[in-house]
């Protein structure tokens, strides 16, 4: 008998193709609001490395993985990978695992392998994913980069040379919250980098200076796919004029409120402007920055969210919100009775881990996991003790119960902040002041 012949990570595979529809329709779920920009832009003639930005743990590759329906490879960091069982999963998943120079320099040697079987991905026409630098931060800003992107690439341009192109494509994601569930998402995709016409435009070039070359010019395109503060002492402040602007600059801009790309678009002028206050009028900057920074401090006091300091209309919002919560709490009631075990879970692993920024990965994981189970059980128990047909109906009107559950809580939470907000004059005042200082400033660069 033949040797059956050993499983490759990049090989079809059906159950991983039902789960992954599954697991997309949570992963909906999980935002309000999600957008994809420049879908146009991934190649289709060449072997395609995805290059994201790393803010958020787990959702950041199911970003990435929902670009489109093709199936794609990731790296993660090697450690986890030690225990078998859950090595085979990851396997399973399309994860391959590769070393970070924390892990030793030592382990550094045994990212050759996963090198070598990037490259083999990529010839067999399956899109590869790495996020660059190495490690999330739950922040609007940009870490170094590491090399490990740019020897694959390089490898797999020479493993295909003459067959197709390789090409890193930049991405950049953007969230409304870090931290909160049922947040926004907006992803944009840059232009890709075509490393099989760099190579051959520099054939001079040694392989350090190549890739340093890359690794510049591929952190300027992510910067510019996203909201990036520089991360020094004003940054937080920085962040606070950004979500206090907002609304006022797309206002004057004629831009349209709802479309996530259009409040990137405007903060990143908010950023730009108060750059230049600082490289202009230090002092001006500093007093500006030093009353959004005392701003922030005093709203988070109050139990203020940045939602409710952001909405151009929160009595408005204030009043609908409450009118469908009232109107939908007995919906709420039976979700929350069906949901106190994803909800335990939830609480238990959150309160266990020091890194926020990995609360939504583990809240979008035990909201799969745990209601899936939970949902099961309850079907078998209409089924058996209801009609088939009013088993049915309940079946169906119960299924959003998680989703529900989570938009409830979510409203409770900014109906407290709408509140606490439509109190605080002080602050409203404060902040139509700083808006006013920055529109100024807009106007007078317009």
């Amino acid at each position: 008998m033949a040797r059956e012949r050993r499983k490759r990570i990049y090989d079809k595979n059906v159950c991983y193709t039902v789960l992954k529809y599954y697991v997309g329709l949570f992963f909906k779920m999980a935002y309000r609001k999600r957008e994809y920009h420049g879908l146009d832009k991934i190649p289709k003639d060449g072997a395609v490395i995805f290059a994201p930005n790393h803010t958020n743990a787990l959702m950041d590759a199911l970003a990435v993985l929902f670009v489109n329906n093709n199936p794609k490879v990731f790296v993660a960091r090697a450690d986890i990978f030690k225990k078998p069982l859950f090595s085979r999963i990851l396997f399973f998943l399309k994860i391959m695992p590769i070393n970070r120079i924390r892990d030793g320099r030592n382990t550094l040697k045994n990212n050759d392998e996963t090198i070598q079987l990037s490259a083999d991905v990529l010839k067999h026409n399956v899109p590869f994913v790495i996020l660059p630098e190495g490690a999330h931060r739950p922040m609007h800003s940009l870490l170094p980069l590491g090399k490990g992107i740019f020897r694959i690439a390089l490898l797999a341009n020479e493993e295909l040379q003459g067959y197709r192109p390789v090409y890193i494509v930049p991405m950049g994601i953007e969230y409304g919250n870090f931290f909160r569930y049922r947040s926004s998402l907006l992803m944009q995709i840059g232009d890709p980098i075509n490393v099989t016409s760099y190579v051959a435009e520099r054939p001079g070039l040694d392989q350090p200076m190549m890739m340093n070359e890359l690794k510049h010019t591929l952190s300027s395109v992510m910067k510019d796919l996203i909201l990036y503060i520089p991360d020094d002492e004003y940054y937080n402040a920085t962040w606070e004029l950004c979500n206090m602007c907002c609304h006022a600059r797309l206002r004057i801009l004629k831009l349209k409120r709802t479309l996530l790309k259009n409040r990137l678009i405007v903060n990143k002028m908010t950023v730009a402007d108060i750059g230049a206050i600082r490289s202009e009028q230090p002092q001006k900057a500093e007093e500006i920055l030093s009353r959004s920074s005392a701003f922030a401090q005093d709203r988070k006091s109050r139990q203020i969210s940045m939602a409710s300091v952001a909405n151009p209309y929160p009595g408005f919002s204030l009043f609908c919100r409450s009118f469908l919560m009232i109107i939908l709490l007995p919906y709420f009631a039976v979700s929350a009775i069906l949901c106190t075990p994803m909800l335990l879970v939830t609480k238990f692993l959150c309160s266990k881990m020091e890194d926020a920024a990995f609360h939504n990965s583990v809240r979008y994981v035990v909201g799969l996991v745990v209601w899936t189970v939970t949902f099961l059980i309850l079907t078998i128990f209409l089924f058996g003790f209801l009609p088939w047909l009013t088993a049915l109906i309940a079946a169906f009107a119960l299924f959003p119960a998680a989703l529900l559950f989570e938009e409830y809580r979510r409203w409770f939470r900014v109906t407290r902040s709408d509140y606490h907000w439509m109190y605080a004059k002080d602050l409203r005042k404060e902040k139509s002041g700083l808006v006013e200082v920055m529109n100024e400033y807009f106007f007078s660069r317009v």
